[in-house]
């Protein structure tokens, strides 16, 4: 194995093995309809991918939606609430969605199928199911996998050696990919992905778009004023991450000018304390630097006095979006 997979995680390799046979056990169920799959009185489309973590999930959700939305449609965002406090009705990314966006519905709950019925109660009229492609007991009108460009399937070892949540074949359940994090391949190594991908899904027309993360702007918080990202240009910041890749946020900071003097890093969804951040805001103090976050660990700061500057991400298509007929819609 390679990729920089450590000792420990090759040696679990026959679990890895056991898992990717259970999973694919579960959907010959779903494919042989030996189990269940519920319709929604509502159209869902669904955003997920084959790997855990950092493929861009969120963003695609965000523009998924701001579309549907443009479009005349009132986009509901399903999802199981991974994360989330005790008593709080959103984890950390319905947070974030729901300050991009006020107006969208959002329900989180293991159950898919019940939180589809209470989405379609309140009116919505398109479900986005976030982190849906492995979860087949709703059924979805379009399965939108997203796939990390640079590294799309790790080691192609599933849990616990590897990052897969099934084997990659099953994008033949694909209706749309989207390559993320694209920007820094070669447009040779972009068409051979683009290969890969159809020839892993046996669709050789399959629709694929290549993206990126692309910077929006800042937020400065507490006050939640919008400021240019060139607020960062030259500027000295320390990072403040829980998030699954935080050596992409510290490449995007220092692609807009700012000179990273120090990290602190934590795991991904990590519910920082108060201690944490004045700890942060401390060391940012003592390098005369900037506090800088993401949008989606800001969701967890909301109640934090100390200054900071938040990166806001989008979703930028290299070559063209995809169109409503790729989505399905009319």
């Amino acid at each position: 194995m390679s990729d920089g997979i450590s000792p420990l995680r090759q040696a679990l390799w026959p679990f890895s093995l056991c898992y990717g046979v259970v999973a694919a056990l579960r959907n010959l169920a779903f494919d042989a309809r030996w189990r269940r799959v519920h319709r929604a009185a509502t159209p869902v489309l669904s955003v997920g991918n084959l790997s855990v973590g950092g493929t861009g999930k969120t963003p695609t959700v965000l523009w998924l939606c701001e579309l549907l939305r443009a479009r005349g449609e009132r986009p509901g965002v399903l999802a199981r609430g991974y994360g989330r406090a005790p008593g709080a009705k959103l984890n950390d990314e319905g947070a974030m969605l729901q300050r991009r966006l006020p107006w969208l519905l959002q329900e989180q709950d293991p159950d898919r199928v019940a939180g589809a019925a209470r989405l379609s109660a309140q009116g919505a009229s398109v479900i986005v199911l976030d982190d849906g492609f492995q979860h087949r007991r709703l059924h979805r009108d379009l399965d939108l996998v997203c796939v990390d460009a640079e590294l799309p399937f790790g080691n192609n070892q599933c849990l616990p050696s590897g990052d897969l949540r099934e084997w990659p074949g099953s994008l033949r359940r694909a209706d749309l990919v989207l390559l993320t994090r694209a920007g820094a391949l070669t447009a040779p190594q972009l068409l051979a992905r683009v290969r890969r991908m159809r020839q892993l899904a046996n669709k050789p027309s399959l629709p694929i778009y290549a993206c990126d993360h692309a910077p929006v702007d800042l937020l400065h918080q507490p006050a939640g004023t919008v400021l240019p990202l060139s607020r960062l240009d030259g500027a000295a910041v320390v990072l403040l991450t829980a998030v699954a890749r935080p050596d992409s946020v510290r490449r995007t900071a220092q692609s807009l000018g700012a000179n990273v003097v120090d990290e602190i890093r934590y795991r991904d969804h990590h519910r920082f304390t108060p201690a944490e951040l004045a700890a942060a805001d401390a060391a940012a103090r003592t390098h005369s630097a900037l506090l800088l976050t993401t949008e989606k660990d800001d969701a967890r700061m909301l109640d934090s006095a100390h200054e900071r500057f938040v990166l806001r991400i989008g979703l930028h298509f290299l070559e063209g979006a995809p169109t409503a007929h790729d989505l399905g819609l009319p």
